[in-house]
């Protein structure tokens, strides 16, 4: 069975704005004492695919010891996304990625399963002039693995007809419990010349990555090239 469908993480994949991620973190938290904002910036590098929700929660019940209700997560969540949408709106897109969109659309359905908020991830795709490549934009609260199966769900796609491109260990942990095929991008959060995973330096080199992909199932066999496709 060929792939037919794509599902695109956005921070690190359609957007350069893994960065804006983290210095969002930092400002919310400016007033937390160094070592413990410290702890935490490490555990949010380290989980980028990771809701802001999740994140918020960990840093009070995991590293303040502190416990958190769901409105305080709320309130602090759109206190982050106040601080990141217009830095995210304007960040330069990943190389390729424009170009994918706008000559694959034939061969591919297109959609866009992310740890940013539903809301604000909308309005952002929107704002940058992508929404329209999309037949659905899943954002948290839910969780990226939630989201993906609602998604197959809901579109009537046969999952092993579809492939996520993501840049962080939770995007492939979720990509493989639900059952679909992965490729990675390296923004720099895995090192993914260490891992059995297909993966790509940028979306230049997504067709080829693909193909990849579909010829190792071919094959029957797992994935286990660690060279990029580049």
């Amino acid at each position: 069975m060929e792939y037919r469908h794509v599902v695109f993480d956005f921070d690190g994949v359609l957007a350069e704005t893994n960065d804006i991620r983290f210095w969002g973190f930092t400002e919310l938290f400016g007033d937390v004492p160094a070592e413990a904002l410290a702890r935490f910036m490490v555990f949010v590098k380290a989980n980028g695919g990771l809701s802001r929700y999740g994140k918020i929660r960990h840093l009070y019940e995991n590293v303040l010891g502190r416990s958190i209700s769901e409105g305080e997560v709320d309130a602090l969540a759109g206190q982050y996304s106040w601080l990141v949408a217009e830095r995210v709106t304007e960040a330069d897109a990943v190389p390729g990625s424009l170009e994918f969109l706008a000559g694959y659309g034939d061969r591919f359905d297109f959609a866009v399963v992310s740890g940013s908020d539903q809301t604000e991830l909308r309005e952002v795709c929107r704002a940058r002039g992508i929404d329209g490549h999309f037949k659905a934009i899943l954002g948290s609260p839910k969780e990226k693995t939630e989201n993906i199966m609602e998604l197959l769900a809901s579109q009537e796609w046969d999952g092993q007809a579809c492939v996520y491109v993501g840049d962080s260990m939770n995007d492939c942990d979720a990509a493989k419990k639900a059952k679909i095929g992965f490729v990675g991008r390296d923004s720099g959060l895995v090192n993914w010349k260490d891992r059995d995973e297909v993966w790509i330096s940028d979306l230049h080199g997504l067709p080829a990555a693909i193909e990849a992909l579909s010829r190792r199932r071919e094959r029957g066999i797992e994935p286990q090239d660690k060279r990029s496709i580049a």
